[in-house]
């Protein structure tokens, strides 16, 4: 039973725990969203110890009884949002990021699943309010250290900067220190870094060891904010899009179009349709814009059999 995990809630957190020892699963080997799906649907997860494919079986199976009724007569969140329409999680995402360009709130934390258009969303937002990239706000992807970050954060001192994907800072406790200075709610915010060599920037020249921070900050991450810092979430606004199978559908469905303007209507119909077709075949099937993508440029092109070619590009091995 090494190998089955089943969804708990630990201290207020979705977790997977494994029933024969007790260890909480790392995110590398079971997704929060199969956590999520699991327990919304009272099964157990099944690690294949071979291929590290997971699989979800009824927990009567093993003898388990997973409990995720409401209680004392309130409601359950997590039933919720599940179930509302993936629009208004996007419209607010849009709110969430004009309340940051306004300066009402330093920061925001946006997390959930790749492919769902969390970056788009929230560039397009800063350049409707007529705010431009290098300008007054810039966009950062990749690994960061916390002296690079330091950096950034000096450099762009005035503007509105989107660390995005950029997950290792989380992961680092002086990075994660010099956040809390930038995104702290005082009047005046300073951020110091202190070493025995002082640094550079790209010129050569040497930045001072602390200066006062003005602008403000919007992550956009995959990591769950189950595992995120909690002083970074108490010092931001937070927006989690996170879809079951459903409401991944219904927003293709939203915006099917205008994704691939050139694609017609019909052609993109067959792509969900033979995306459907798998998740009900397969396991682990990504279903989100980027595998729409893929699977309507396949149909459009006409071939006899496209379903098996979309199931090269969107099932996970």
């Amino acid at each position: 039973m090494r190998n089955v995990f089943e969804p708990v809630k630990l201290n207020g957190k979705l977790v997977a725990k494994c029933i024969e020892t007790g260890s909480i699963a790392t995110g590398d080997k079971i997704r929060d969203v199969q956590i999520r799906t699991a327990f919304k649907n009272k099964q157990m997860l099944v690690v294949d110890p071979e291929t590290g494919r997971v699989n979800r079986l009824n927990a009567s199976i093993f003898g388990r009884s997973i409990n995720n009724n409401v209680e004392s007569g309130k409601s359950n969140y997590f039933e919720v949002i599940t179930k509302r329409d993936p629009q208004v999680m996007f419209d607010n995402l849009q709110h969430f990021t004009t309340m940051v360009a306004q300066g009402i709130q330093p920061s925001l934390l946006v997390t959930g699943a790749p492919g769902l258009g969390k970056t788009y969303i929230v560039k397009n937002t800063l350049a409707s309010r007529g705010l431009r990239e290098s300008y007054e706000f810039v966009h950062f992807k990749g690994r960061s250290t916390a002296a690079g970050l330091f950096i950034t954060l000096y450099q762009n001192s005035d503007k509105i900067v989107i660390f995005d994907d950029c997950d290792s800072v989380f992961k680092d406790a002086d990075a994660v220190n010099l956040l809390k200075a930038a995104l702290d709610s005082y009047d005046v915010r300073k951020i110091s870094y202190i070493t025995s060599k002082p640094l550079k920037d790209e010129f050569g020249d040497p930045i001072p060891s602390h200066f006062e921070f003005t602008g403000k900050v919007i992550f956009i991450s995959n990591i769950s904010q189950a595992r995120m810092d909690a002083a970074i979430k108490s010092r931001s606004f937070v927006a989690d899009i996170s879809l079951t199978v459903d409401q991944m559908f219904k927003r293709i469905d939203q915006l099917k179009d205008i994704i691939e303007p050139n694609i017609s209507s019909e052609h993109k119909d067959v792509a969900i349709a033979a995306m459907k077709q798998l998740i009900k075949q397969y396991n682990d099937v990504e279903i989100n814009l980027r595998s729409f993508i893929k699977a309507a440029r396949i149909c459009a092109m006409g071939f006899d059999n496209p379903t098996s070619m979309i199931a090269e590009q969107i099932c996970m091995k």
